[in-house]
């Protein structure tokens, strides 16, 4: 087991993610933000294959996957910038001492997603963001606003897709992860997932989880943020 910067463990470093909620977030949900009440099945382009690698900084890359998707594709994200300028930089202003970042003492991974968005925030890739507070919400913020970054406990049966695409919500805990869902079919009850481990990955970086595993998943301290405003910043 590793440990991570809140004193949590994780059993693979590449799932970092430190759980942390700021109820104040309930004061900005992503209901406000969708009109529509009727499901739709839509996807959002991302031509990003980002690869963290054998290490952690997955808010980093989720959240830098976000940017690179529609409806503002920013260009030029690299995996260097996702782990050195939102995932270090986050670390620097989250609540736990230490770091992966070089000068920081001690040395530990991890940090929360809240972090990560709101340093994406401060470089000016969007306005304001909104939280989803369980499956209905995730599923019409993704259908009518964007992709969501989602913060999720990782399970064993989630590493590598089935034959037909799909991660299931079974077995151990590994550790949680960051990764970006980027479509929603509302006929087939799942949702798109694009994560952060190379275009080799799933479906080239691509996977589906069903409604009800992903239930399961938010259920058990996941979380999932929208970006409102967003901004094609030049790197």
């Amino acid at each position: 087991m590793i440990r991570l910067r809140d004193g949590s463990q994780t059993k693979d470093i590449r799932l970092d993610r430190i759980i942390l909620f700021d109820e104040r977030s309930r004061k900005f949900p992503v209901r406000a933000m969708v009109a529509e009440k009727k499901l739709r099945s839509y996807t959002w382009r991302c031509n990003a294959f980002l690869d963290q690698g054998q290490e952690g900084a997955c808010v980093g890359f989720g959240i830098a996957h976000e940017l690179a998707a529609r409806p503002a594709e920013v260009k030029g994200l690299t995996n260097k910038y996702a782990r050195e300028s939102i995932y270090w930089e986050a670390q620097k202003i989250d609540e736990w001492e230490g770091g992966s970042y070089p000068g920081a003492k001690p040395k530990y991974e991890g940090t929360a997603v809240l972090a990560g968005v709101k340093v994406a925030q401060g470089k000016g890739f969007f306005d304001s963001y909104h939280w989803g507070f369980g499956l209905d919400d995730l599923a019409l913020g993704v259908a009518y606003k964007g992709p969501a970054v989602l913060g999720l406990p990782w399970m064993e049966a989630m590493y590598e897709p089935d034959a037909k695409g799909f991660i299931h919500a079974t077995g151990e805990v590994e550790g949680g992860h960051c990764i970006l869902c980027r479509g929603v079919n509302a006929k087939e009850e799942y949702f798109l997932l694009h994560n952060s481990w190379g275009k080799d990955w799933g479906d080239n970086g691509d996977c589906k989880v069903s409604f009800a595993d992903m239930k399961k998943l938010l259920a058990n301290g996941g979380e999932s943020v929208f970006f409102e405003g967003r901004h094609t910043v030049r790197l």
